[in-house]
């Protein structure tokens, strides 16, 4: 799928859509099949919200406390059920895919079954890993806007203000560095293993996944920042290309998806279906991305290559002298 030594930028996306095409069935059927249970939990979220803001648009006066009150509450309800749901699909869809790539690296395609045997045991884990992984990228972000609302309730707006504007300035700076330098955590959690004190290799725990991830971003930071920019970028334009000509009938003339009144039950369905259209291309190619990734930078930092080739019955040429550290991958394999 990949050539086995260092990869260039163009090459793990290449390889990215590569493995796409050798594998359509579980990598798109997977992301397919989890981008139409959360947008449909999606759908029904909005077309609530929006029958309960047509029906408080229909009274055609200012609302009550209690009105207010209770669509706050089922909107912020409809979204913490939206976000739950879209969480848990996408650690999942991005576990199963991860899993499908580190094995098409050595020419193994996966069924779906063979997917899931292989993944089952890591995916509480990876769950874990994500939450701790969220909390460690966005920690001070919370504790900033925390602090902010302290001082705004104790009557000091000039410190909450400067407090908003330069803690968040600074926590987000961090927020992007910790992101950066974890953000591997989740491909060495679904492919290492480790016999450290057992008889039989068994998948690595959450801290050492992060440990892994400092390690192999700790030399490359700015080089995996950019891939990962470059990454979210592409994801972004292929998104919105793909979901723009399904929008337009929300958009021209049948509703507005930002005054959340109007909108049909049809242009919905529509916008919806681009949603999922967009979701079933786009998961797949980032996960694809960000594996590569962890697999080059596996390359560069302990001569994985090797062990790839051994593994795929793949002879090398001889190593250039002084690349690689000695050739033995130190850790777990």
């Amino acid at each position: 799928m990949v050539p086995l030594r260092p990869l260039g930028v163009g090459e793990i996306l290449d390889g990215a859509v590569t493995t796409i095409r050798r594998n359509p069935r579980v990598m798109l059927g997977l992301s397919a099949a989890v981008a139409i249970v959360t947008q449909l939990v999606g759908m029904a979220v909005i077309w609530v919200v929006l029958g309960e803001a047509a029906t408080l648009d229909e009274l055609n006066r200012e609302l009550t406390a209690d009105e207010a009150l209770d669509f706050l509450g089922t909107t912020l309800g409809g979204i913490g059920i939206l976000l739950f749901v879209t969480w848990v699909g996408t650690v999942f869809l991005t576990g199963m895919l991860t899993v499908v790539v580190g094995r098409a690296v050595i020419g193994q395609d996966l069924n779906l079954s063979e997917t899931w045997q292989h993944a089952k045991p890591r995916l509480p884990r990876l769950f874990g890993l994500t939450i701790v992984y969220t909390l460690v990228w966005s920690g001070a972000i919370w504790a900033v806007m925390i602090g902010t609302f302290v001082l705004a309730a104790g009557g000091n707006s000039g410190g909450a203000i400067s407090l908003l504007v330069f803690g968040m300035l600074a926590a987000g700076l961090l927020g992007i560095w910790l992101y950066v330098r974890f953000a591997l955590a989740t491909p060495a959690l679904m492919l290492e293993t480790t016999t450290a004190g057992r008889e039989r290799p068994q998948p690595i725990g959450i801290v050492e996944a992060l440990r892994r991830s400092n390690h192999l971003v700790r030399n490359s930071w700015w080089r995996v920042f950019g891939i990962l920019l470059l990454v979210l970028v592409i994801v972004f334009i292929v998104a919105q290309v793909i979901n723009v000509p399904f929008s337009l009938p929300a958009t021209l003339g049948d509703g507005d998806l930002f005054t959340m009144t109007g909108m049909s039950f049809g242009a919905l369905v529509i916008s919806t279906l681009g949603s999922v259209v967009s979701a079933t291309i786009t998961a797949p190619f980032s996960a694809g991305a960000t594996a590569l990734l962890y697999v080059d930078r596996r390359i560069r930092a302990e001569a994985l290559d090797i062990e790839l080739a051994r593994a795929a019955n793949v002879q090398l040429p001889e190593r250039p002298e002084g690349y690689g550290p000695g050739g033995i991958p130190p850790g777990p394999q």
